[in-house]
């Protein structure tokens, strides 16, 4: 099949390869429109600020503060998508219009991993538990053991029965997601020590959304103005993105 082959007509893993082209091209354009007023908001507002610059630790953490300036920023900012939109329509019924479109609906979700899709890519399933699972092709999320939360912004593209991540994912474990549902604010000037997710954290996870006030606490959460931001900033403040510079103390000697 060539890449003329309709989105819909084409099987899952090519339309996806096509989808996560557009997605790159189209989020590395938004990412270039992002004002420095914007990026040095977004830095502070995750702790990856040095006092004169953004300074993430790896690409991971750079991804979750280019989230924010492109789909969600803090300190009054525009979406720089919107901008990347504007500036550079792409041609209607092109992969990267498709892509637009869906990453201009995407939402900011939590959720749980089910397991791999027959098809490819994962199952993941509402925290909340008032919709029913999602089909999500990203090659990050294959990694994810079953049971894990996760924290991540999805876009689903018409036609093709599957979502894709927007270029951001964090984990979302037990004492995240805590922290979302009690508001608690950032620990100033707290030390990063990273960390995995506690191995049994899967099953405390599960236990605590069984429970009907749980979900209706996270469904209450969601589309909440900046929840996305305090979800990055809860999994690397706990550790969960690794080692973040001036924050992560040097190891001993």
């Amino acid at each position: 099949m060539t890449d003329e082959t309709p989105l819909a007509d084409a099987p899952p893993l090519l339309a996806y390869r096509r989808l996560a082209a557009a997605r790159q091209r189209i989020l590395s354009g938004a990412a270039n429109r992002i004002p420095l007023a914007s990026v040095a908001s977004q830095a502070r507002a995750l702790g990856l600020w040095d006092g004169r610059q953004a300074k993430p630790g790896d690409e991971a953490q750079f991804a979750l503060l280019m989230d924010l300036g492109v789909f969600e920023p803090v300190g009054g900012h525009g979406p720089a998508l919107e901008r990347q939109a504007r500036a550079a329509a792409p041609a209607p019924g092109s992969d990267d219009a498709v892509m637009l479109a869906a990453l201009a609906a995407a939402r900011f979700g939590l959720w749980r991993v089910l397991g791999p899709h027959p098809a490819g890519g994962v199952r993941l399933v509402p925290m909340a538990g008032a919709a029913t699972e999602a089909w999500v092709m990203d090659t990050g999320l294959a990694q994810a053991a079953p049971g894990a939360g996760v924290a991540a912004r999805l876009a689903f593209p018409e036609g093709t029965g599957f979502g894709l991540t927007c270029g951001a994912l964090a984990p979302c474990d037990t004492g995240v997601l805590q922290r979302l549902l009690l508001d608690l604010a950032p620990p100033r000037d707290a030390p990063v020590i990273p960390a995995l997710p506690a191995p049994d954290d899967a099953a405390v996870l599960e236990r605590l959304l069984a429970q009907p006030a749980t979900r209706a606490r996270v469904a209450a959460l969601l589309g909440t103005e900046g929840l996305a931001a305090r979800a990055w900033r809860a999994a690397l403040d706990l550790g969960l993105m690794g080692p973040v510079p001036d924050r992560t103390p040097e190891p001993r000697a």
